[in-house]
């Protein structure tokens, strides 16, 4: 799934927006806060805002003039190959202009979206415009050999140059291009390592599979295997083992070359047009151990480019990430994108609730204790080959999932062996409340949750006696909850014979949700009847302070210095 940012700055193009993501399926609306309503999201600063989504990779499509996305993304122009497709768009649909990432898509979103709802596509690029294609740009399964060459080739076609297209390739003979049996211009299509035409343009269909059959093998006995077959590196569409074969290397070997592994079972699935099954003593010279005395490496050629989406499965992955507090807009772009990509969520169903429903997105929802057990369902999702994320609010790494799914692997190494792993952090709690009231945090401070269903509450108290002691500003989590009471008044008293019952103290309840509130009060006035699971306490060192900011509303901070 792409991530696809569709942006109003008012309510004007909501209708047309919602229309537009009901096409694309896996798009998002952000609206621009007070100015929009009905949106998926909405964010505050429009040019830092836009600034993040494409640092992240994501498609913006803007319902805006153009000239406000050019402004706002200009710092960020620097490499036209790799930035990602940026559209603007009038209200109405009637015109879409592919501004950014004509060479990574653009043009042709700005064409399917003006099909799609009846407008008209206002593409500038001569040769995308003139015949429906771009070559310097081709697509995926297509790799270019020499970019260099495409736009002095485009501009000789331009002015009246022929084309005799060597090779068979759909993409091109379903063009508008001038094609001829005897053209000025060759366009090679070949998964070979060719000299490239005297005036002309090298594709490498991806056609080819590296299968890997010996744990043994190295990315050099693979480079080697080119080089003895004259297959051309650009043509490799993946590599392949089996999920009792040696995964780890062909994993390594994957990353290497920056394709991806696909796991084989059944052969039957892959068109094949040759085979070579290569050993690596014989490729390298060098004595290299294998269980069997056969190949220890295959290249395959496939008839046409295969749709690695259904070759096999991956090898699955887990990214853990974390929501933030609830706030869409202190969600971290990264954490977006995985939203996006993902093919399942599991997480409390209070969490997965604040994100967004996708189109063939499975969500696994589950009740807030039961940790471990969910970190299990992640990882059996992924072990199929799924990409699943695990739905934390907050930041994963803080009393959180990140610890659940590396205690399941810990716990049974053998289980889910070869799974990606990855871990997203997020804008934690403690510091969206600190946020709101100033800087409480801002000297040396201790982290601690009050409940005790993991760990007896003696530790807890001798942790918050020691934290107490050495005068830091102390931030509890899970404070208390409608059975569990008594915690949260004999962590008060344990405070209070160790901090002053002066001690500042911040109260934050549902901060970056609806019903959001933040207190100041003192430990010593502090009412525990009105703390939840929801409520976030800041209670202060003897250095923190309090006043009263520009707008006469009252902040806290704690010095950096204790002079």
């Amino acid at each position: 799934m792409t991530a696809i940012a569709i942006l109003l700055l008012n309510q004007q193009g909501l209708e047309t927006a919602q229309k537009l993501k009901s096409h694309l399926g896996t798009a998002e609306i952000w609206g621009l806060e007070g100015r929009t309503t009905g949106v998926d999201k909405s964010f505050k600063n429009t040019g830092d805002h836009l600034r993040n989504l494409y640092e992240a990779g994501v498609t913006i499509i803007g319902f805006c003039a153009a000239g406000i996305l050019i402004r706002a993304l200009s710092p960020c122009l620097e490499n036209k190959r790799a930035e990602p497709p940026v559209l603007a768009m009038s209200d109405d649909a009637s015109v879409a202009v592919p501004l950014l990432g004509g060479l990574t898509g653009a043009n042709e979103l700005s064409v399917q979206i003006s099909r799609a709802l009846g407008g008209v596509a206002a593409i500038t690029a001569s040769g995308a415009r003139r015949y429906a294609v771009q070559l310097e740009a081709p697509p995926q399964g297509y790799a270019l050999a020499n970019p260099e060459d495409a736009k002095r080739i485009t501009s000789d076609i331009l002015n009246g140059a022929t084309i005799a297209l060597d090779g068979p390739c759909p993409w091109l003979e379903d063009s508008r291009l001038p094609l001829s049996g005897s053209g000025d211009i060759t366009l090679r299509i070949s998964c070979f390592n060719e000299a490239l035409p005297k005036n002309g343009l090298l594709y490498h269909p991806k056609k080819l599979l590296l299968e890997i059959e010996d744990k043994a093998t190295t990315l050099g006995d693979v480079q080697a295997a080119f080089k003895e077959t004259g297959f051309a590196l650009p043509a490799l569409a993946a590599v392949m083992t089996s999920a009792a074969g040696p995964v780890g290397t062909a994993k390594l070997i994957a990353q290497e070359l920056g394709v991806p592994l696909r796991l084989i079972e059944n052969y039957q699935e892959i068109s094949i047009a040759r085979r070579i099954s290569l050993k690596a003593s014989e490729l390298t010279g060098a004595a290299v151990e294998s269980n069997n005395n056969t190949s220890t490496l295959s290249l395959i050629e496939t008839k046409t480019i295969p749709d690695l989406r259904y070759l096999g499965r991956s090898t699955g992955k887990v990214s853990v990430i974390g929501l933030g507090p609830g706030a869409a807009r202190w969600r971290t772009p990264e954490v977006t994108t995985a939203l996006e990509n993902a093919d399942c969520l599991v997480g409390y169903k209070t969490y997965l609730d604040m994100v967004p429903k996708r189109f063939m997105q499975q969500r696994f929802a589950s009740d807030n204790r039961v940790e471990i057990e969910r970190a299990k369902e992640a990882l059996d999702l992924a072990k199929t080959g799924k990409h699943v994320v695990v739905v934390s609010s907050g930041d994963p790494g803080i009393f959180a999932m990140a610890g659940a799914v590396l205690e399941a692997l810990d716990r049974w190494p053998a289980t889910w062996k070869h799974i990606d792993l990855e871990i997203l952090p997020g804008l934690s709690a403690m510091q969206g409340a600190a946020a709101k009231i100033g800087a409480p945090l801002g000297h040396d401070f201790a982290v601690i949750s009050l409940s005790d269903i993991r760990k007896p509450f003696d530790i807890i108290e001798k942790r918050l006696i020691a934290a107490a002691e050495s005068d830091m500003v102390i931030a509890i989590y899970n404070p208390a909850s409608k059975t569990r009471r008594h915690q949260v008044e004999q962590m008060k008293a344990r405070l209070l014979e160790h901090k002053a019952p002066e001690t500042l103290t911040l109260l934050a309840r549902n901060i970056g949700r609806d019903g959001e509130q933040t207190e100041i009060t003192t430990l010593g006035a502090l009412d525990t009847n009105r703390i939840d699971m929801r409520t976030m306490l800041i209670i202060g060192s003897s250095k923190t302070r309090q006043f009263n900011g520009p707008d006469g509303q009252p902040l806290l901070y704690t010095p950096r210095s204790y002079e």
